[in-house]
């Protein structure tokens, strides 16, 4: 669930994956191996990071044990020092991530053609992924997650803490406290120095999603696509905010840094709305009642020969939906087959479908208000 209100009693959390790293240029499976550490540009991207979170005045810090972790947390500490912030760090085993035995190390590729079955496994069904029918990674790194929670809200109650940590690592986190099972741990985005924000109103680790994986402090108004620039990646905003000004230069800025190819909305966005926003981009736009149900606008939209060429000639098809609410949140839970409700007022929801065949990833969820979103404006 997504919320916009914040409550003195309630615990705020802000996660953050570690910057960019030398296994991440070379496309290596890192996992708990502790052999890869920030690139340049990573210690940079960790710095902006720092920089990005000083609105914060967090009690505590904690992270993994690991080296590219560590060193994420000293450039980001030394963005907090400039206004003299002090918050205690703690190097907590917890926060490792996820166990990957003996692909650790291992080019992505070479996973792929040497261990076809399991890499399918691994990607469709990680709740069921293991080596040697022993280790179970997912579902022990679940568990691990799970007593992070318990332990570090128990301690934290009422306060707000920095977690950095790692990609796998923040997944189960936030999948923990949205009620998602580990069947879903590849249906969540966390981008090298993206952040996340968890507001828990009790010391129980189901809490409320503020937003997830923001990167416009790197200069990204939308994260990068992890999976390839094949599919289709859906821009979903509520129709009451198409109606206000409020967003609009979010919204603009979001719409100049990227190639829209449609823009799908119920009856009640304007023309006028909408030229304004697109401007001399030359977009289709495909307008559907109201009452149409979800299965009609995904008619409408695969109806398209355009989107139907592109998309077989594997080339990314991106475009906004906009619409109710309700609606939104029926496209959200059906595409990404979560149980758990959403409500996207304020918010820009990102999904990418990369392939038919393969889970669709939620990119990100970014609040479109001025004080959640200053890169933007």
């Amino acid at each position: 669930m997504i919320s916009s209100q914040f409550s003195t009693t309630s615990t705020q959390v802000i996660l953050v994956r570690h910057a960019r790293t030398t296994y991440n240029e070379q496309g290596r499976f890192q996992g708990s191996s502790d052999d890869s550490v920030l690139t340049e540009k990573g210690y940079q991207d960790a710095f902006l990071t720092g920089l990005a979170l000083k609105k914060y005045n967090f009690d505590a810090i904690y992270t993994s044990p690991l080296m590219r972790v560590q060193q994420t947390t000293e450039a980001i500490l030394n963005a907090l020092k400039s206004q003299n912030r002090f918050p205690p760090v703690y190097t907590d085993s917890q926060l490792t991530e996820i166990c990957m035995s003996a692909w650790q190390g291992l080019f992505y590729q070479e996973v792929k053609e040497k261990y076809a079955t399991a890499y399918r496994c691994w990607q469709d069904t990680p709740h069921l992924f293991n080596f040697n029918d022993q280790v179970f990674p997912v579902l022990d790194l679940f568990n691990q997650a799970q007593q992070f929670w318990k332990k570090v809200l128990n301690q934290h109650r009422g306060q707000t803490i920095l977690v950095v940590a790692h990609g796998g690592t923040n997944r189960a986190l936030i999948s923990i406290a949205m009620g998602l099972k580990p069947e879903y741990y590849n249906s969540l985005q966390q981008s090298n120095s993206g952040i996340s924000h968890l507001k828990f109103v009790s010391d129980h680790a189901l809490g409320k999603l503020e937003y997830l994986n923001i990167t416009n402090h790197l200069g990204e108004t939308l994260p990068k696509l992890k999976a390839g620039k094949t599919g289709f990646r859906w821009l979903l905003l509520s129709n009451a905010i198409a109606k206000t000004s409020v967003f609009y230069s979010n919204l603009k800025t979001i719409i100049n840094g990227n190639s829209i190819d449609f823009i799908l909305t119920d009856e009640s966005v304007s023309n006028l709305w909408l030229d304004q926003l697109l401007g001399a981009y030359q977009t289709l736009r495909l307008s559907i009642p109201k009452n149409y149900s979800i299965q009609k606008w995904q008619q409408k939209f695969f109806e398209q020969h355009t989107f139907k060429n592109n998309l077989e000639k594997a080339r990314l098809v991106t475009g906004f939906i906009v619409a109710s609410e309700p609606l939104l949140s029926q496209i959200l839970q059906n595409t990404l087959t979560f149980e758990t409700s959403f409500n996207l007022e304020n918010h820009l929801a990102i999904i990418h479908c990369p392939q038919v065949n393969r889970h669709s990833i939620l990119q990100g969820i970014l609040p479109l208000n001025e004080q959640l979103f200053p890169q933007l404006n």
